[in-house]
Parts: structure tokens; C-alpha cells; sequence
């Protein structure tokens, strides 16, 4: 059994998938012996994490260490799979896979922007106090403020939830609930709750022009 240092995704990697990132870092690592064998190569998984959530906060991503957090699993889940002796550097491969979740982020991003102008619209038509949203770009620059409050989760939900139209809209609600293991209506109430909040905060927002608060739980 092997310590457990801290950082992202460790918690999540099994015992086994552990031990093959740990032999992938230290292709050597097999005929080591003692209890101190795997000390250096896990100060270098940690010193890797340091770099990739660098490597994505230098690229502007807010989710940093999340993202960092994604390339580990991806890499642990493959490189029991991968020789390491015909790369140059296990960093390397790291990097590698980082990009392709840097590119998925961007791509994601964009999406977001777009969901989050539907979003905007949805809640501009649901609007019933007209001094309250009587200025549309100062609604839309309070949403912003108010979505940046939510947690992650709720936030990629909500986004989705109202993202699509049509046949599109179902199948996305469909999937969503499949997701969170949900049913559904379940899925449905989750989301008219958020979307409660944020009303809330977006109309607090815009009645006092100031920084809204309250969209701190979901």
C-alpha cells in the first residue's frame, strides 16, 4: 500500500490505477524497495499537478484546478495501458493530454456564452415587475454576476437545462437526468429552483445597482 499525497484527483484514483501512474511516473519504480520507494515519484505526480494548474490559469481558465484534476484521471486511466519507455517524458503525455482538455473547455466556453444569452432571454420573458427589469442590458449584466455565484454544478445545470429548444430541449433533459440519476420531474424541480434563485439575485441586483448576493448555495 502506497501513501497518499494530497492534490487533485487523487482521492478518486483507485489503489490500482494509483499504483500504474505511480509505475508510469517511475518506469523503475517495480524493483525499488522500502518504505521511502515512492516518495520522490510522488513529490513529481505533485510537482506535475503544480504545472498543469498553472498551464491551464496561465490560458484563463477559472476551473484550473479542476482541469488539471480531469487530465490526471485521464492520463491514470490509460497509462496502465501506455509503455512509458518509448516517451521522452511522462510530463510530456501529461501536457498532451491537457491540451485536448484545454481545446474541450474552450469549445465548452463558447457553449456557455451561447447557453447563457437563451438563458437570458428566458428569464427577460418570465420577467413581471417592470421596474425591476425595465433596463435589459442592466438584467443581463446582473445574471452574469449572478450565474459567476452559483456553484459549478448548478450553474453548468441551469445552462444546459435551458440551452435547447424543441426536441433538442427534451433529449437534453433527458440526458441530464440520466446523468445526476435523476428522474426527469426530479431534474425539473432542481432546476426551477436554481432558476428561483437567480431571479431573486438578479432582481435584488437590479432594484439596488449594486453587487447582488444570495446565490450562494445550490
Amino acid at each position: 500500500m502506497t501513501s497518499t499525497p494530497p492534490g487533485p484527483a487523487r482521492g478518486l484514483l483507485g489503489e490500482r490505477t494509483w499504483e500504474n501512474l505511480l509505475d508510469f511516473l517511475d518506469p523503475a519504480r517495480p524493483g525499488k524497495q522500502g518504505p521511502d520507494r515512492d516518495s520522490a515519484t510522488a513529490d513529481r505526480y505533485l510537482e506535475i499537478v503544480r504545472k498543469l494548474v498553472c498551464f491551464f490559469a496561465g490560458r484563463g481558465c477559472a476551473d484550473a484546478e479542476d482541469l488539471a484534476a480531469e487530465s490526471v484521471l485521464r492520463v491514470a486511466a490509460k497509462c496502465g495501458e501506455v509503455d512509458a519507455s518509448v516517451h521522452e517524458s511522462p510530463t510530456g503525455y501529461f501536457y498532451g493530454v491537457a491540451r485536448n482538455v484545454l481545446h474541450e473547455w474552450w469549445r465548452g466556453a463558447r457553449r456557455e456564452s451561447t447557453k447563457r444569452e437563451e438563458l437570458k432571454k428566458e428569464l427577460g420573458r418570465r420577467g413581471s415587475d417592470p421596474s425591476a427589469w425595465r433596463r435589459k442590458e442592466e438584467v443581463h449584466r446582473c445574471l452574469d454576476r449572478c450565474l459567476g455565484e452559483l456553484r459549478p454544478r448548478a450553474r453548468r445545470l441551469i445552462l444546459r437545462y435551458y440551452g435547447e429548444e424543441g426536441a433538442a430541449k427534451i433529449e437534453t433533459h433527458r440526458s441530464l437526468a440520466d446523468e445526476s440519476g435523476k428522474s426527469v420531474n426530479a431534474l425539473r424541480i432542481e432546476a426551477h429552483r436554481i432558476r428561483v434563485v437567480l431571479r431573486e439575485c438578479v432582481a435584488g441586483c437590479v432594484a439596488a445597482g449594486a453587487a447582488p448576493s444570495g446565490a450562494d448555495q445550490r
